[in-house]
């Protein structure tokens, strides 16, 4: 008797573990049978061949204390951005704003070339990649060199040589 009970109680305990072993091969499967290898009947997306350089801005950020933890400020530049998509150049005139909200005086004097933020607009589904040291877009970097080269390749892969030269500060 008692052993037809250590029987039973091991024959339990091998049919739960089958059990949850074909629980775990069913989900398996399933999740891979609801996983697409379409390679056919999908619209093809248009392959952009613009390499170009629509608009370039600039920011200047700070640290602010507040309480515990520092706070960034961020404070837009004027730029006036003249492009010619011909000679694939763009001058920038940048004007550091007046006093306004947070953007004091004593931060203000602290605005130069050497610590701004450049962010470019440009083709849809281009990239852009800094030539030669020039500043990488986006991060605080050194403007004060009198020209840079960035590069612009679209979607199809054609690529452009642009030279971006700031022609005036003003503070």
């Amino acid at each position: 008797m008692v052993d037809q009970i250590a029987f039973r109680s091991l024959f339990i305990t091998k049919a739960k573990r089958i059990m949850k072993q074909l629980k775990y091969i069913l989900i398996l499967l399933l999740a891979t049978s609801f996983t697409s290898c379409l390679k056919s009947g999908l619209d093809d997306l248009p392959a952009y061949e613009e390499a170009e350089i629509e608009d370039f801005y600039f920011e200047y950020r700070w640290l602010v204390k507040n309480g515990d933890y520092d706070q960034m400020r961020v404070q837009t530049m004027n730029v006036t951005a003249t492009i010619d998509t011909d000679a694939a150049t763009v001058d920038c005139v940048i004007t550091v704003p007046a006093e306004s909200n947070g953007f004091t005086t004593e931060v203000r004097d602290q605005v130069n070339l050497s610590n701004l933020v450049g962010f470019a607009d440009i083709s849809i589904a281009a990239t852009m990649t800094p030539i030669n040291g020039a500043p990488i877009l986006g991060k605080v970097a050194d403007f004060s060199g009198a020209t840079f080269k960035y590069e612009v390749t679209a979607a199809d892969g054609t690529k452009k040589v642009w030279t971006l030269t700031i022609s005036d500060f003003i503070k």
